[in-house]
């Protein structure tokens, strides 16, 4: 199993500790928890048990089946159930999971009152280890996280299952060149299932035709599927991301696109940022004002709303090249973006911090200027910005460059120590090279499989 072995770690460190635990697993649709939880389960005494969207009493006749090991469903009520695994949890560990936990509590809302009252009577002489898992982060966050859950409380730990880094990606996408490697991750992201089926017998070109816009492609509808796990009318959402797909940022601009009210499109933005198909960026000396932007965050849902969807209607099977020549440069474009991405998960991983973005105006000449990446941390009680420029292009970067970057980390507030860090994907000139005060990573550098400290960091 590639890229969950950190999750793998911390779920059996939490079985190896004899006591009644309940872990809440969650994370969005096709990230690989049932891959983990099955893998975790191997050899061990228990049930996995995946809720339907059946009613309370199938699935509790169901999983009882499960439990004792019957092969046919058998008719059992909610309270005998749990009596059973009371029993069998008494004396020796036992762990139940049930996936798709939400398909349970969407219309049953009693069931977490009883599994409540449940774990209240056991956990102080339980081995029981339950696991409760869900693709539907909005449902996990609210229904079994949050303090207004009946289970509040009750859980001894949790797991968010994240999509994987790029170099657990560049193991699942063995005999890819770099280059594609970085243009499927701007696709697909590290959902592992998603690039399983990318195949490094054929370009990336014919990959995005076979898996995007053949009538039987397995991505077709794969964007509904994942909003329908979160919202129940997703159709605003679309909207909205219509909107930020086509570089609206700001909520003024998203909420003309879609003939809506500021207000109303903050409702949604806020939606779709706590289920992590959107970012909300604001910079890192102003992190609390008005300057805020919106991207989405989701490569997939990225890719699908912003190069596939306006052209998948469109597309002539006998004449390809009218509407994929204009991908493929687009996504050309896209791979800078997808750089930054990366480069922050190899910043993370080499100076521990907070990852942030800056832009804001030049007092000097009025004009508008940005800065990639900044971390913050504090080194000797001195808040240090560690200030990051990411050139993915193919010829080397300059000192010219570097000084930019000064210039530009000095129109930053709040930080007392200013140190600097170049990615390229091209390499540097001499005379960058010889310069101190800057720490160079070229792509080869960043995606060098045998240093993993940095990938460590999204585990």
């Amino acid at each position: 199993m590639i890229g969950r072995e950190s999750e793998l770690r911390a779920l059996n460190e939490r079985y190896d500790s004899g006591r009644f635990e309940m872990i809440p697993v969650f994370g969005r649709r096709r990230v690989g928890k049932t891959t983990l939880l099955k893998e975790f389960i191997k050899g061990r005494n228990g049930v996995y048990f995946s809720a339907t969207r059946g009613s309370l009493d199938a699935n509790i006749s169901k999983l009882a089946s499960k439990v004792l090991g019957a092969s046919s469903p058998v008719s059992m009520s909610l309270d005998d159930l749990l009596d059973e695994i009371r029993i069998r949890s008494q004396k020796e560990r036992y762990v139940l999971i049930i996936d798709e936990y939400p398909n349970l509590i969407r219309r049953n809302d009693h069931f977490s009152d009883v599994l409540q009252e449940f774990i209240d009577d056991i956990e102080d002489d339980s081995k029981l280890f339950l696991i409760l898992c869900g693709s539907s982060i909005s449902i996990m966050r609210h229904q079994v996280l949050s303090s207004q859950s009946p289970i509040y409380g009750r859980r001894t730990g949790q797991l968010e299952v994240l999509p994987m880094d790029i170099w657990d990606t560049m193991r699942m996408l063995e005999g890819f060149r770099i280059e594609d490697v970085m243009r499927i991750y701007g696709i697909v992201g590290g959902i592992p299932l998603y690039l399983k089926m990318f195949d490094p017998g054929s370009s990336v070109r014919d990959n995005i035709i076979r898996l995007f816009f053949e009538d039987t492609s397995f991505f077709r509808n794969e964007h509904e599927f994942v909003l329908m796990e979160e919202f129940d009318t997703p159709y605003t959402y679309y909207t909205v991301l219509e909107a930020l797909a086509l570089g609206n940022t700001r909520v003024s601009d998203i909420a003309k696109y879609c003939s809506l009210d500021d207000s109303t499109v903050h409702k949604y933005l806020s939606s779709l940022t706590a289920t992590s198909f959107v970012d909300r960026v604001t910079p890192v000396d102003n992190p609390d004002g008005k300057n805020v932007l919106y991207r989405i965050s989701d490569n997939f849902i990225r890719f699908q709303f912003r190069r596939v969807l306006p052209y998948v209607d469109y597309y002539d099977p006998n004449d390809p090249g009218k509407i994929l020549d204009g991908i493929m440069e687009g996504l050309d474009t896209d791979t800078g973006p997808v750089f930054e991405e990366v480069c922050a998960q190899h910043l993370k991983g080499i100076h521990k911090g907070r990852i942030g973005k800056w832009w804001g105006p030049d007092p000097n000449n009025h004009r508008q200027e940005e800065i990639d990446l900044i971390l913050t941390n504090i080194e000797d009680g001195k808040r240090t910005g560690w200030f990051a420029k990411c050139k993915y292009r193919n010829f080397p970067v300059g000192v010219d460059v570097l000084e930019t970057l000064r210039y530009r980390s000095s129109l930053v507030k709040g930080f007392d120590v200013h140190r600097y860090i170049i990615y390229s994907k091209g390499g540097f000139t001499d005379n960058l090279k010889a310069t101190d005060d800057v720490e160079l990573y070229s792509l080869d550098d960043i995606l060098c499989l045998d240093d993993r400290a940095a990938s460590d960091t999204n585990h």
